[in-house]
């Protein structure tokens, strides 16, 4: 084999760096324009406006990222919110010169080495068992399909911003049935610092969860938590 031909494959593969313009949201603030820049190692956003200082976090510096969709991205920093009383701080962007694709939602998502959310969900190729389901929200649920692949439990619905994909040796931290027809998954989503406790989904099941697959899942993630 051509020697040129060895060296590329010894080489890892490099990770994207794409620069899309986008708005900074700003609650009771109007918005500001720039450009998002993804890179290997941080993400950046460069305001149009001369003068304004840009905003730059190593992916160690990201506590949490959340793809609320194809087009927009919400960042919790581990900086203190003066407005909301030492709360961590939320940096919200819009994408209005592009989409945060799949590839580099996992790259981003890799680097930061963290629990993640994802909110851009399509019904999976290799599920082991889907139930339709509603997720039960204190203000308004939503109707869907909760679905059990090997690595991951999805929840898919129509409703805006409600699709979930939880990753079992990531985001998981386990899950629960109080009756066939009730099914809870407790996920670790970013919740507040100084509160850290796993957030809890719950799902009213229009099918019953059948009782091994059940059981076998509980001991999966028992496995995957374990010490090594």
């Amino acid at each position: 084999m051509n020697i040129l031909l060895l060296l590329l494959f010894a080489l890892p593969l490099a990770a994207t760096e794409v620069s899309l313009e986008a708005k900074w949201k700003r609650p009771l603030r109007p918005d500001v324009s720039g450009s998002l820049r993804i890179g290997e190692e941080v993400i950046a956003f460069q305001p149009d406006k001369p003068g304004k200082r840009p905003l730059e976090w190593t992916l160690n510096d990201v506590q949490h990222f959340d793809r609320v969709s194809a087009s927009e991205v919400a960042i919790r920093t581990y900086a203190d919110s003066m407005l909301r009383l030492g709360k961590d701080r939320w940096y919200r962007f819009e994408l209005v010169g592009g989409t945060l694709t799949d590839d580099l939602h996992a790259q981003v998502v890799a680097g930061i080495g963290k629990p993640a959310t994802d909110r851009v969900v399509r019904e999976p190729a290799d599920a082991e068992l889907a139930i339709p389901a509603k997720h039960v929200r204190l203000l308004k649920g939503s109707e869907g399909t909760l679905y059990f692949t090997p690595g991951w439990i999805m929840y898919v619905t129509e409703a805006k911003s409600a699709s979930r994909a939880w990753r079992l040796d990531r985001d998981v931290d386990g899950v629960w049935s109080s009756d066939p027809y009730r099914f809870e998954v407790h996920v670790l989503d970013g919740s507040e610092a100084f509160v850290r406790r796993p957030a809890v989904h719950r799902f009213s099941l229009k099918r019953p969860i059948d009782t091994g697959f059940y059981t076998s899942l509980k001991m999966k993630l028992y496995e995957l938590r374990s010490p090594r």
